[in-house]
């Protein structure tokens, strides 16, 4: 058997455009869907400028086309037109107060599904992402699957697929992963105590402590098929220093996650 070691190194060791093209062409994966309740959750506060591309990439997926899974927005009550846009996409638009983890709290509390498969506005996903975090749920001591990350910005591509096969061996990215939600009860949920406008508070909480809680109660899966590519805006090589200053001072005041 292949491990997650063997898989990120050889993610790694490969030019980055092989990588990608292997690492994110669909294969023939055959899913029950029938058997667990899967559904996308997006959460988004002032994102019109970034959902619609995020979910013309959800709304290409098969099983989301078939009506197998359902897309489900959680907004922080945006003020920009972020819900109108995502409207014709997803089955359901949740309000909820201010906070990542809030808001991925209260989509899990409102919908209540077996599985929730997380994505994130800015964020590209590549064909058959839905079957590759979803398979290994049907069996019973999986908890959360996760898979690759690369750039949409090419001045990252390199420094994105270098981090991520590396970091992909111990993190569980919010914008790329599949949890269990009875394992995520079990665990208590995301802490929405700590500073929710404060970006390494979130990143610690629900990639790392939440990995590594998940992972006393079962199985967390490496998935490199089910591949993405992140959205760069919060990095000043992405776009204008003037620009990178605003997101960033915007999501200081709370006004975006």
């Amino acid at each position: 058997m292949i491990t997650t070691w063997a898989k990120a190194v050889a993610s790694l060791s490969l030019p980055a455009g092989i990588s990608e093209a292997i690492f994110t062409s669909k294969r023939d994966i055959d899913v029950d869907y029938s058997s667990l309740d899967y559904e996308i959750h997006v959460a988004t506060l002032n994102e019109e400028q970034y959902i619609k591309e995020t979910l013309d990439s959800l709304a290409l997926q098969e099983p989301v086309q078939n009506g197998d899974v359902p897309i489900v927005l959680i907004d922080s009550n945006s003020d920009d037109r972020t819900v109108e846009l995502a409207r014709p996409y997803v089955d359901e638009v949740i309000h909820a107060p201010k906070g990542l983890m809030t808001a991925r709290n209260k989509g899990v509390a409102v919908r209540d599904p077996d599985v929730i498969l997380s994505a994130d506005a800015g964020d590209v996903y590549a064909k058959g992402w839905v079957d590759e975090l979803a398979k290994p749920f049907e069996r019973k001591n999986v908890v959360a699957t996760y898979g690759n990350i690369y750039s949409k910005d090419e001045l990252h591509i390199r420094k994105q697929k270098v981090k991520h096969a590396i970091v992909n061996t111990w993190n569980l990215p919010g914008n790329n992963s599949g949890i269990r939600v009875s394992a995520l009860k079990k665990s208590g949920g995301f802490d929405e105590d700590i500073d929710q406008q404060e970006l390494v508070e979130v990143l610690l909480e629900e990639q790392i402590f939440k990995k590594i809680e998940l992972s006393t109660l079962g199985k967390i899966v490496y998935r490199p098929y089910a591949a993405m590519y992140k959205s760069q805006r919060r990095k000043s090589e992405g776009m204008t220093t003037e620009e990178n200053k605003e997101y960033k001072q915007q999501m200081k005041n709370g006004e975006r996650f």
